[in-house]
């Protein structure tokens, strides 16, 4: 399990994260949400280890809390072992070589490339590249492919990284997801949030992801945690935290909420920002 207790950042003098406690679960996924600027970012940065918790500062500001991955404080865990038990989908990346998709892949396999004969590395590679189905780009640059198309060659790396097939493994894995429907069409961000939920379910991993889209997060996580002003507004499970009062509370608009019509979780309609909030309470 990887738990933040009490984290927060205070930077040029504002705090950005005030007291907040966030778990993952291996085979369960957690989603973040909140406006811009409500701390979601920081959050996944301060739980991947990028920003060490409990070390007093980082990039001038202070660090407070705890983050830990299966009982082990984060800032004690040797940043090559780090590697092998979490891997983070930021929100952009910038790559300033044109290297082929295959090569992008194959990235994840940096911190134990040596391990690994040439024939293993191309396996894994054409593994994960077929799972998310990108072999008709193994050799296409990553430079010129669309946002969304590079979006699932990082996630193909992320995993390889954490090597999820691997049957030989004994420790939990946690795959962190910053904003990854960003850039994707429609049928991407569902079919994306559902890879990475079956990934959940099918090979223990803990997965901790931040969006936007309410109805995904309803659709998909088996826990919530909203975020407003850098301090927690509500966490636990959709079906206890996805009610009007919350949503409004964390971003100021009014909705309805009734039954999905498909799927076993609530359907949420946002009503136009600045209309008043006379939205029936449709749900609790």
């Amino acid at each position: 399990m990887m738990r933040a207790e009490g984290v927060g950042l205070r930077l040029n003098g504002k705090e950005i994260l005030h007291g907040v406690n966030c778990t993952v679960t291996p085979g369960q996924v957690t989603v973040v949400m909140g406006k811009n600027g409500a701390g979601k970012s920081t959050l996944l940065q301060i739980m991947a280890g990028q920003v060490f918790a409990g070390k007093g500062s980082a990039a001038g500001g202070a660090v407070a809390g705890a983050v830990w991955l299966d009982e082990r404080a984060m800032q004690d865990i040797a940043p090559a072992d780090l590697a092998g038990r979490r891997s983070v989908l930021a929100q952009s990346v910038q790559l300033g070589f044109p290297l082929p998709v295959a090569e992008v892949v194959e990235l994840g396999c940096y911190g134990r490339y040596h391990q690994l004969t040439a024939l293993q590395r191309k396996q894994a590679v054409d593994n994960y590249l077929d799972l998310l189905d990108l072999n008709p780009l193994r050799d296409r640059s990553f430079l010129t492919l669309s946002g969304g198309e590079q979006k699932r060659v990082l996630l193909a790396k992320c995993l390889l990284q954490l090597d999820a097939e691997n049957p030989n493994l004994t420790t939990n894995r946690y795959l962190l997801l910053d904003e990854p429907t960003a850039a994707l069409d429609l049928e991407q961000q569902y079919r994306f949030v559902d890879l990475a939920t079956r990934l959940a379910r099918e090979r223990g991993l803990g997965v901790l992801a931040v969006l936007h889209d309410l109805n995904l997060a309803a659709r998909f996580a088996d826990h919530l945690l909203f975020l407003r002003d850098g301090k927690t507004v509500a966490s636990g499970p959709p079906a206890e935290v996805l009610t009007k009062t919350i949503i409004q509370a964390t971003f100021n608009v009014d909705c309805l909420i009734q039954p999905h019509p498909c799927f076993n979780c609530p359907l949420i309609t946002t009503l136009p920002y600045g209309k008043p909030n006379i939205a029936p309470a449709c749900a609790p």
